[in-house]
């Protein structure tokens, strides 16, 4: 009986994370989705929740990661023990974000003047450099940015895992406690501070996102939210409110910083800074400004500072909440078709995350002579995404197959040993 209840947890927590990722995967695309849109309508709608909807949607791919890195990898403590886990690791991600990186290379640099695809990659010339590609294809762009190297919109998330992961097993060899691993991971933030102001590397995303990845860990090791949230499981409707409210609560903020793009006509913004969450309005930036005098900071720190503040906190805020949500009503009682749509979408999430962008930059290429913007919008978002989930879950597929007959074995079973986007970031 006891053994029967841990298969039916272990089916319940499987599918639950199936839907993390879907719901995930679901907040990114949309965001980026504008930069290939037509109608002036739809991508202003899209373009009011970005950045924080994207942002939101990554951090709940690194809080997961942290959370099953953790789970299968919670004793390192030898030296043999770093090398099988980095080299687990590596084999996991770097073939497909490979074949992205030349998929990039190829649809937005060298044929890009020969495709009408609606969108400039920023600062092309530089980022497609030969240089910045090997750095790239090493993945030390987050690493070594901004002093040496230039970050790929989208691709530098692959960076930013692997100096999490790089930074893992230090973490867990030194720590034997909760307070341990938050001490740890609090030092080397601070070390990483003071080596980026010397030397101008380490990338601002490491600092955005590092405190979720600590969290990720914290709450698989001690599930931190089990006891000390209590969930009335009587009322599901309050559940989903309470699980939807940061999204919400980000949206009024997002929303409210873009009127200032109506209502001050001195208002910056540009793609470079779509991933930051402070509006570049005369009136906020003076009041920053000030603020930051009387602070002995400079105005760009400040802002980074409440940045980074701002989308830890709602970032945090959501990712416990719809843990919790998962968790509780995420299980295997769902219907077995609903349940293999999540399985089907979180399977196929991590090659959605790396191609989207030069499949989509490829569509709009093929299709640029419907005339209609609603059409070419309702055609893209109703045909293209699906056919992009279905290659994707096929790619996916396909690469560990390959990987399982090359090196001829079977994929040990785990609880978590599922494939998708976590299972090249967390196993």
């Amino acid at each position: 009986m006891r053994f029967r209840y841990r298969i039916e947890t272990m089916k319940n927590k499987i599918i639950a994370f199936d839907f993390l990722r879907a719901l995930a995967i679901a907040m990114i695309i949309p965001a980026h989705l504008s930069n290939f849109l037509s109608f002036a309508y739809i991508k202003l709608a899209l373009y009011a929740v970005d950045p924080f909807v994207a942002n939101m949607g990554l951090g709940l791919f690194i809080f997961m990661s942290g959370y099953l890195l953790y789970y299968n990898n919670h004793s390192i403590n030898s030296f043999q023990s770093v090398l099988s886990f980095y080299r687990k690791r590596l084999l996991r991600i770097f073939p497909l974000y490979w074949a992205a990186i030349a998929a990039f290379t190829l649809v937005f640099f060298i044929f890009a003047p020969k495709l009408n695809s609606g969108f400039e990659f920023p600062n092309a010339e530089h980022v497609f450099s030969f240089y910045n590609l090997i750095m790239h294809v090493l993945g030390l762009q987050i690493f070594l940015a901004p002093a040496y190297v230039s970050p790929m919109l989208t691709l530098y998330f692959v960076g930013l895992i692997i100096v999490f992961y790089t930074i893992y097993p230090l973490i867990i060899m030194l720590s034997k406690s909760s307070k341990q691993i938050l001490l740890y991971s609090s030092l080397i933030f601070i070390g990483c501070l003071l080596v980026s102001r010397t030397f101008n590397i380490i990338e601002y995303r490491f600092y955005t996102f590092f405190p979720i990845f600590i969290f990720g860990i914290l709450t698989c090791k001690e599930s931190l939210f089990e006891k000390s949230m209590i969930i009335n499981r009587k009322n599901p409707f309050v559940q989903i409110l309470l699980a939807a409210l940061p999204a919400m609560l980000v949206l009024v903020i997002v929303l409210g910083s873009r009127t200032t793009l109506l209502l001050d006509q001195n208002t910056s913004f540009t793609i470079e800074s779509a991933s930051s969450g402070t509006i570049g309005s005369s009136t906020v930036v003076s009041m920053l400004e000030s603020m930051a005098n009387s602070l002995g900071l400079s105005y760009t720190t400040l802002k980074f500072i409440i940045d980074s503040v701002l989308l830890n906190l709602f970032v945090i805020i959501f990712c416990v909440l719809e843990y919790r949500f998962a968790m509780k009503f995420i299980n295997n009682k769902f219907s077995s078709s609903l349940s293999s749509v999540f399985t089907y979408v979180a399977t196929a999430s991590y090659c959605i995350y790396l191609f989207h962008r030069p499949f989509l930059a490829l569509w709009n290429s093929g299709t640029h002579f419907i005339s209609s913007p609603i059409l070419h919008d309702v055609i893209l978002i109703f045909i293209a995404l699906p056919i992009l989930v279905v290659i994707s879950y096929h790619l996916q597929i396909l690469e560990l197959n390959l990987k399982k007959h090359i090196f001829h074995k079977k994929a040990p079973y785990k609880e978590f040993s599922f494939v998708g986007f976590l299972n090249s970031f967390s196993k």
